[in-house]
């Protein structure tokens, strides 16, 4: 979080490059589904429905790429989003996750930045806490990629990362863990029952009070810039 306490937060982060909504039970996209293209994109919109089948179709759009013909039952889908590489994967509850989770390998679509390169792994091994951790706070899967820009560029997916040079570091406060978090915005938007700075740089309660707060007080807007590639100290 970088920040000198009591003034506003600047906006942060990214977004998807191709496709991705799925939990850790998402090891591998469905049979005979299309894949999402490899191809790094320059313009990138996605687009989230469910098919009458209770799949989820995440598509992103890019003049590059020709248009994708969608299995039938879809259509109305495809014509939502006439440029688009898509990716239809079964429907699948988020992962679950606590304060003694770690990294996992990240089993789901291809995760990507806002201009299309491909997050390393790691960065993606902390996709499925992340998501476990969204579900509890109800923000909608869709902003997976702009949460783990943020992740990558506060701490470079680092749990241990701490920031000893600014001035919350200064007042003897510093930020601390995947994003940033100071002591006193961590114990203000803890979870219950992990008030103690000993949770302050576990991924999951670092997660969680991080994206508690953003939440609170910016709403999903915050989310939504970070998923438009709006990238800064937060």
């Amino acid at each position: 979080m970088r920040r000198v306490r009591n003034l506003p937060w600047s906006t942060s982060a990214a977004v998807l490059g191709c496709a991705v909504l799925a939990g850790a039970a998402l090891s591998t996209a469905a049979s005979g589904h299309a894949e999402a293209a490899d191809t790094p994109v320059d313009q990138v919109q996605t687009i989230n429905a469910q098919s009458s089948r209770g799949e989820i179709l995440i598509a992103a759009t890019t003049a590059a790429v020709a248009p994708l013909d969608l299995q039938a039952g879809n259509n109305r889908l495809a014509s939502a989003a006439p440029d688009a590489v898509a990716t239809i994967l079964p429907a699948a509850p988020a992962p679950i996750a606590n304060a003694n989770s770690g990294p996992s390998p990240w089993t789901g679509p291809v995760l990507r930045r806002p201009r299309g390169t491909k997050f390393p792994r790691k960065i993606t091994r902390w996709a499925n806490i992340t998501l476990a951790v969204m579900a509890e706070h109800r923000i909608p899967p869709k902003f997976l990629p702009g949460i783990l820009a943020q992740i990558e560029q506060e701490s470079d997916g680092d749990p241990r990362s701490t920031n000893l040079t600014d001035s919350n570091a200064a007042a003897g406060d510093p930020s601390k863990g995947l994003l940033q978090v100071i002591g006193d915005t961590y114990q203000t938007h803890a979870k219950r029952g992990y008030r103690s700075l000993k949770f302050q740089a576990r991924p999951y309660t670092n997660i969680w009070a991080a994206l508690a707060y953003v939440k609170a007080n910016y709403g999903m807007s915050k989310f939504q810039k970070w998923n438009d590639g709006i990238n800064s100290a937060y």
